[in-house]
C-alpha cells in the first residue's frame, strides 16, 4: 500500500517503487484509473505485462482497457447516486429515517463490455 495521490505520474513512481521490491508481481489495484493508468505506464516501461485494474471508468483508462492496456476498471453508477441523494434527501426533510448505507452499485469493466462503456461516455458527454 503506498499512496499517490490519485495522480497519474505520481502513480507511475509509486509502482515504479513497487516493482523494484517485487519484481514478481502479478496484479495490481489502483483506487482510481488516474493511478492505474501511471502503474501501466512503469509496467510498460519495465517490461512487464501485468494485471492492473483501476476505479472510475474514465475515458481513458476505458480506450486503454480496449487496447489491452488496463485490464480493468470499476465502473460507479453516478445516476443511481443522484436519484438516490435526492430520494433520500425528501425523506430527511418530511422526517423519515434513512439507510445508514445506501449501494448505489459497481459494474467490472473489462475488454469484453469497454467499448459498451465508452460509448454511453461519449454520448453523455463524460
Amino acid at each position: 500500500k503506498q499512496p499517490a495521490n490519485s495522480e497519474r505520474a505520481l502513480g507511475m513512481q509509486v509502482m515504479e517503487n513497487i516493482l523494484t521490491s517485487n519484481p514478481d508481481l502479478d496484479a495490481v489495484f489502483c483506487t482510481n484509473d488516474e493511478m492505474a493508468l501511471g502503474a501501466l505506464q512503469a509496467a510498460e516501461a519495465a517490461g512487464k505485462k501485468i494485471i492492473i485494474v483501476g476505479f472510475d471508468a474514465n475515458k481513458d483508462a476505458l480506450e486503454s482497457i480496449i487496447d489491452n492496456g488496463l485490464t480493468a476498471t470499476i465502473a460507479q453508477n453516478p445516476f443511481a447516486m443522484g436519484l438516490y441523494g435526492v430520494e433520500n434527501a425528501i425523506k430527511l426533510l418530511n422526517g423519515e429515517e434513512i439507510p445508514k448505507k445506501i449501494d448505489t452499485g459497481t459494474t467490472l469493466v473489462t475488454i469484453d463490455n469497454a467499448k459498451e462503456f465508452l460509448k454511453q461516455k461519449e454520448e453523455l458527454s463524460l
